[in-house]
């Protein structure tokens, strides 16, 4: 099925993209199989985790309702979500099933994706790079899944519910079209999960030399900003504990990266000193 692998050095450039079709074929075939079972389980996916933020149980509501309680904070229980959801077009509920279960797919396949994309570049290197390289795909995928993790159970809920809640006027009912919930959903889940490869991102970059450890730590008042600016984005609340539930991850992961940069440019001055 395979086209049959070569030395690095000896395969002609439209063998190399024959190797990456391949690659990109059993990434679809995979993705493909993963959202076919969730095309199967329509109700549990819809009831048990789509819609589950919009459920006063979820269990985020009960945890920081428990909280507000234990340390007297208000503000911070959802007990009611007044709120209806809707189809626009007739053919919504069928396009919207299809594209949940592609989400999915992407979702839960792409510990497998970062491994194809390893197993492409893995002749082109070094033996050493072969094995660090395998941990940074686990690494990766971890900070990934917590971020999806991260954005579905704290930021999603908040910031639908306080979307949700706010009105301009209380003879107009809060209803919404199904499409603008996924949406933002999806978006929090995807993104979040994005977000929290920053570590990843300036590892590369400081393979590469266009990042060092002394231009990140002399620009942290910078880096605490713009997390702020990034905090009220994704939250749209904008009270001081969504933004400060948000920021503070986000800054975590840039004293992070800072540490991950020093690294790298000890290993390399280790390097090159040998």
């Amino acid at each position: 099925m395979a086209a049959i692998r070569k030395n690095t050095d000896e395969m002609t450039f439209m063998e190399h993209l024959e190797e990456l079709r391949w690659h990109i074929v059993r990434i679809v075939v995979v993705v493909v199989l993963i959202s076919i079972v969730f095309l199967i389980y329509p109700q549990f996916v819809f009831d048990q985790i789509i819609l589950a933020p919009k459920n006063p149980d979820f269990i985020t509501y009960r945890m920081f309702c428990s909280l507000g309680e234990r340390y007297h904070i208000s503000g911070i229980c959802v007990e009611t979500l007044d709120y209806k959801l809707f189809y626009l077009n007739l053919s919504s509920p069928f396009l919207l099933y299809i594209k949940i279960a592609f989400m999915a797919g992407l979702i839960f396949a792409f510990p497998y994706i970062l491994w194809e994309v390893w197993r492409f570049v893995k002749p082109a290197l070094l033996d050493k790079e072969k094995s660090s390289l395998g941990g940074i795909i686990l690494i990766a995928t971890g900070l990934f899944y917590f971020g999806a993790l991260f954005g579905y159970f704290l930021l999603a809920p908040f910031s639908i519910n306080f979307l949700a809640q706010f009105t301009l006027s209380t003879q107009i009912e809060n209803q919404f079209t199904f499409d603008s919930y996924l949406g933002i959903l999806t978006g929090m889940v995807l993104w979040t999960g994005v977000i929290f490869e920053i570590p990843m991102i300036a590892y590369f970059l400081a393979k590469v030399g266009l990042l060092g450890r002394d231009f990140l730590a002399n620009n942290r008042k910078y880096a605490f900003v713009v997390s702020l600016v990034l905090a009220a984005i994704i939250t749209p609340s904008g009270d001081v504990f969504s933004l400060l539930l948000v920021a503070t991850p986000l800054w975590i992961l840039y004293e992070v990266s800072i540490v991950v940069v020093m690294m790298v440019e000890r290993r390399r001055n280790k390097e090159a000193m040998q």
